[in-house]
């Protein structure tokens, strides 16, 4: 039967015995599924499947490599390097690279690290909705094709993402209430008036925490 999964901001530590991750006994691994677990905790599974989601584990566990963008934000000591060996040499080319920019990405979530790994969230300058995509794309796993084709998907939602806030930080608040209402009177949802737009505007941009710049 499937375990419940963890909260996000609890990405820290391993969802299972609740040890926060370290580069000795707790090592994170991610799965294919992108759920990430100890390594202790792994090799005590009864069959070979995610205890979250029941995902086959089709790789030996002790070749799927530890997730080195965890453990740098635990503060944990990160080896220079860790031997994967994928199907051909163009393959470990990119892999190499993939998981270095997952890793500098991961660096933007360093402020969020609290106590017993657990993640704060009042200290970052990224919205909770960025935070959530950046936790997703830190916990996809690179060796195997499901968690590459996870972490693309990852990718590019935490793209979207960004491009829609850099649009909602730097368009002027008329502009955008004119837009917004635009699109839902092209709905035919008519029964909103201006100033209830007005409002959901900046319900929604103050729970994300995205200041609306001034019109220049």
């Amino acid at each position: 039967m499937p375990v419940q999964a963890a909260q996000w901001t609890e990405f820290l530590s391993c969802p299972i015995c609740y040890n926060e991750f370290d580069e000795n006994v707790h090592k994170p691994i991610s799965l294919g599924c992108s759920h990430t677990v100890c390594k202790t905790c792994l090799n005590k599974l009864h069959r070979k499947a995610c205890p979250f989601d029941q995902t086959a584990i089709n790789t030996d566990i002790d070749v799927l490599p530890v997730n080195f963008a965890l453990l740098q934000l635990v503060g944990a000591q990160v080896p220079d390097h860790q031997s994967i060996k994928l199907s051909n040499l163009g393959e470990n080319k990119h892999y190499e690279v993939a998981k270095k920019c997952v890793e500098d990405l991961a660096l933007y979530l360093k402020p969020l690290s609290g106590g017993k790994g657990v993640a704060s969230l009042n200290q970052s300058a990224l919205s909770r909705p960025m935070q959530r995509k950046l936790v997703t794309l830190v916990n996809c796993q690179l060796v195997e094709e499901e968690g590459r084709v996870r972490a693309m998907r990852a990718a590019r939602s935490l793209g979207e993402r960004t491009v829609t806030e850099l649009i909602l930080q730097h368009q002027n608040p008329q502009q955008l209430s004119a837009n917004l209402w635009a699109a839902v009177r092209a709905r035919g949802c008519q029964f909103l008036g201006p100033g209830k737009i007005d409002h959901c505007l900046a319900m929604r941009c103050k729970d994300e925490r995205m200041p609306i710049s001034r019109g220049r």
